[in-house]
């Protein structure tokens, strides 16, 4: 349920697409292949400059619970000794399961909020738009961090938003290109509102065609934050301790999803880590 004040939205905590936190969908697959480092580097350079945009989205909500330890590239945009008392976790239904974990592992006076999109990701704007989504919530309530987490549903041609494609999955130097301006866009929607975006990383799941493109595209979200110091990094594979491997020890029956275990573990190194403690 949503109720309007002033003008705006006031979100409530909900997700959409699946009656469970730590539910599972479809990902949708192909095989990926790495791609060269200088195509990488080329993709990243054209990215360098940022572009600022501010528009609209929705927030959900419910509170909150425990404490601090080390973060990665970038540097937090809030005041140093200001703390932190409101956090929004967004992605697919991935980040839906670690941000209800997350609420359990925070501080009990830190909030902490879910947007929840099941089977979204930034390649399909036709069917869920993520950059307009964060610039509603950079404009209405921006958080103190948004910790922003997907890839699984993104192994696919970009399309846009009418749905043609704009760049294939298979010509791997267009769609670094095209995928690496989408995150820009997204990490950019918060660029002076105060908040820190928390950028984590998906492990790599069963199957490749998927979990190769996790690790590829968080590759490219390491190289677009890496001149924004808003935006710090994580990596749920480097928390976990899979790596570059198939995270087998945290992959329910589907091959794509975390358990509780390995949820709440990342949530309570999250949560007591910077940005967040």
């Amino acid at each position: 349920m949503s109720l309007r004040v002033g003008g705006a939205l006031e979100p409530t905590d909900v997700w959409s697409g699946s009656p469970s936190s730590r539910g599972t969908h479809a990902g949708r697959t192909r095989t990926r292949r790495r791609v060269a480092a200088p195509v990488i580097t080329a993709a990243l350079a054209l990215l360098a400059v940022a572009c600022t945009d501010s528009s609209n989205a929705t927030e959900l909500n419910q509170p909150v619970g425990a404490p601090g330890q080390a973060a990665s590239p970038g540097a937090a945009a809030a005041e140093p000794d200001a703390p932190v008392e409101k956090v929004t976790v967004a992605g697919d239904s991935i980040s839906v399961g670690l941000g209800a974990s997350l609420r359990e592992a925070v501080a009990e006076d830190v909030t902490v909020k879910v947007i929840g999109e099941v089977g979204t990701g930034l390649a399909r704007p036709d069917g869920f738009d993520w950059p307009e989504r964060l610039r509603e919530l950079a404009r209405d309530y921006p958080p103190d961090v948004l910790v922003f987490s997907l890839s699984s549903n993104d192994a696919q041609d970009l399309v846009d938003a009418e749905g043609d494609v704009v760049a294939s999955f298979s010509d791997e130097g267009k769609w670094d290109m095209e995928y690496a301006a989408r995150l820009a866009e997204a990490f950019d929607a918060f660029e002076n509102t105060g908040t820190t975006v928390l950028w984590v990383g998906h492990v790599r799941t069963e199957r490749d065609k998927v979990g190769l493109t996790n690790r590829h595209i968080h590759e490219l979200a390491q190289g677009i934050a890496a001149t924004r110091p808003w935006v710090q990094v994580r990596d749920l594979a480097e928390i976990l301790g899979s790596g570059e491997d198939v995270a087998e020890d945290c992959l329910v029956a589907d091959g794509l999803h975390l358990d509780a275990d390995c949820l709440d573990l990342a949530a309570k190194v999250l949560a007591t880590s910077p940005p967040i403690a």
